[in-house]
């Protein structure tokens, strides 16, 4: 096994120094093939782009030039970043996150140039920058130092702007920059064809028939011919027109992870819609909510969601209805709904749906389908701080269990999962199992059997790290999505 620098294995976690842990990096075919898509091209002197890039950023960027240079190292963000609290690295954490770039920014600085390193100036170097690579891509983007900050500075969006200029310059994580070459090719983060993204609706829809004994209604638009398709439960009933009447109203998109791994949420999604009679449609165009552009380049996350408002225009939906995933409602309430508001198109989360249909009586529920045993509900961090989500899954599950506690550090003060900032990579397993260890020991406090988490990189992380966390800890905890309970629970 390879040896980092600082001299342990390569991919070993080791408390106090995570330096020999990161993600593997793009090639630059992938960079480059992104690149064309928005326009970029890969610059000659990669160090002095991100030099240049840096100071401009920081004369740009708020949160970027407050952590440079308003940041006392009060250490408060240091309790609450749960890289750091599970790592106890300093460079792992928002201080030392933002050293490594004060660095380099002290550099150019008078002070740096005559007094070098004795102020803390590094010019930046090959090795230096892997520095900032690392643990730039160490941060889970979850924004719980911004809300402990006193001065308010956001790591999270430092994060996503250093993150960016890296990218320009030809680094980026090689998997972030797979799954997003893939959902702008295909429509998915899986990269599925149509007839796969097809054949995991029937499906579900032949389960809800088997399960519930109802046929749900719903429409599956091939963008590959252009044609919608009306079905019943998991039979095919033929072609539709707009002309003919028989149109949906609402484009339904999910995480693609709903296709294969949480097959259960996709199922409520369908069967609730189904009996509130809305017609619904999936496009296979574009079934992602997921939007891994939050992770690395601005530019991409507009890419990708102009490429669901242009999905949703061309099917001429009223509505478009988001799923269970947490960074995919972010990127989707503060960029994409708005975008398409603009074209007349309302936006909503699936929980608001279902909120509205509980408190008006028309969904029937038996919280006792899900058993007798403790469920606690834990926000994502991208619903609880930076998607204005918290309530309304409480609403929810309280509805649809019998046995519910809230967990300790609940809606703002949630803990990641682990697997956030797109470090969803099995060369950073490691890690993420450290970072787990929050919530799950969370759980623990609460005497919680069952964790809900209603995002797709959440559930993700969770069927990853909870073997070895109950293995480690001796305990049995299972988890799931919302929607999950909400189709068990339902009563047709």
């Amino acid at each position: 096994m390879a040896m980092s620098h600082a001299g342990h294995e390569t991919g070993v976690f080791k408390m106090g120094d995570t330096s020999n842990i990161k993600p593997f990096r793009a090639k630059e075919d992938q960079i480059k093939t992104l690149h064309a898509r928005v326009g970029l091209e890969l610059p000659q002197n990669p160090l002095e782009h991100i030099r240049r890039r840096l100071k401009e950023v920081v004369a740009s960027n708020r949160n970027v030039r407050m952590a440079v240079d308003v940041c006392v190292h009060c250490g408060v963000c240091l309790d609450n970043c749960p890289t750091y609290v599970r790592t106890k690295d300093i460079f792992n954490s928002p201080v030392g996150r933002a050293e490594l770039i004060r660095a380099v920014l002290k550099a150019d600085s008078p002070s740096g140039k005559l007094f070098g390193r004795l102020v803390g100036a590094k010019v930046l170097d090959e090795e230096h920058l892997e520095k900032i690579y690392t643990y730039y891509y160490q941060c889970l983007e979850c924004r719980k130092c911004g809300y402990a900050c006193p001065f308010g500075i956001d790591q999270a969006d430092v994060t996503r702007a250093v993150r960016d200029v890296l990218y320009e310059a030809g680094i980026m994580s090689r998997y972030i920059a797979t799954v997003i070459d893939a959902v702008e090719r295909t429509g998915t983060n899986l990269g599925m064809k149509p007839m796969a993204v097809v054949k995991s609706i029937v499906f579900a829809a032949g389960e809800i028939k088997e399960e519930k004994k109802v046929e749900v209604e719903y429409y599956i638009y091939r963008d590959d011919q252009g044609k919608m398709y009306k079905y019943k439960g998991d039979q095919l009933v033929g072609e539709v027109t707009r002309e003919s009447g028989d149109w949906p109203i609402a484009l339904l998109v999910p995480p693609s992870a709903d296709f294969f791994t949480n097959i259960d949420t996709l199922k409520g999604y369908m069967l609730f819609l189904h009996l509130m009679g809305i017609k619904f449609a999936l496009s296979t165009e574009m079934a992602e909510l997921a939007n891994f552009g939050l992770f690395a380049s601005e530019r991409h996350l507009q890419y990708i969601g102009q490429k669901l408002v242009k999905a949703a225009e061309r099917l001429g939906v009223k509505y478009v209805i988001a799923g269970e995933c947490g960074h995919g409602w972010r990127a989707f309430k503060n960029y994409t709904g708005p975008e398409l508001e603009k074209k007349g198109i309302k936006t909503m989360h699936i929980f608001h749906l279902v909120v509205d249909a509980i408190k008006e009586g028309r969904l029937k529920l038996d919280p006792g389908a899900n058993g007798d045993i403790v469920y606690t509900f834990q926000d994502s961090c991208n619903y609880a701080r930076g998607g204005d989500l918290t309530e309304e899954p409480r609403f929810i599950i309280r509805h649809v269990v019998k046995n519910y506690v809230e967990s300790p550090n609940n809606r703002e003060k949630t803990w990641c999962c682990g697997g956030g900032g797109g470090l969803l990579t099995e060369e950073l397993l490691p890690l993420r199992i450290q970072y787990a260890k929050n919530w799950y020991e969370d759980a623990l406090k609460v005497n919680a059997k069952h964790v809900v988490r209603a995002c797709a990189i959440c559930k993700a992380q969770l069927s990853h790290t909870i073997p070895h966390l109950n293995k480690e800890y001796g305990k049995e905890i299972t988890y799931s999505g919302l929607m999950d309970l909400v189709y068990r629970a339902t009563v047709v």
